[in-house]
């Protein structure tokens, strides 16, 4: 799944397979090939950012989206370009924006409550 569609994905599975083959012999203690033909791989649509800072946005909305709703066939080729509308991500932020407030707002409660304040 990639918001900015960057050709890595070919080496992102690579390096999957390759992971896996070096995990497989470690724990199985017997080789195994992921090859291509055993273990393929597609480019998901996914809904895609209009900027280039929106990358962690659109991941932890993937990553929630599929947590609510995890996606049960993979058919391909796998179309979610509607997965979720892009309002969705400017949410995120501000949702993101208000948590580190309240955290930090809790911080500071907590240190003034120690420091006897």
């Amino acid at each position: 799944m990639d918001s900015l569609k960057l050709s890595y994905h070919d080496n992102v599975c690579r390096l999957i397979r390759d992971y896996l083959q070096v995990e497989w012999e470690v724990r199985r203690k017997t080789p195994r090939l992921f090859t291509l033909d055993s273990m393929r791989s597609c480019s998901c649509r996914v809904p895609q950012q209009d900027n280039s800072s929106d990358c962690g946005l659109y991941l932890l909305q993937y990553a929630e989206n599929f947590l609510q709703n995890p996606v049960v066939h993979f058919d391909l080729p796998l179309r979610l370009e509607s997965w979720f509308p892009r309002q969705r991500v400017r949410q995120k932020r501000e949702e993101i924006r208000s948590l580190i407030m309240r955290l930090h707002q809790t911080q500071l409660n907590e240190e003034n409550r120690n420091a006897g304040l």
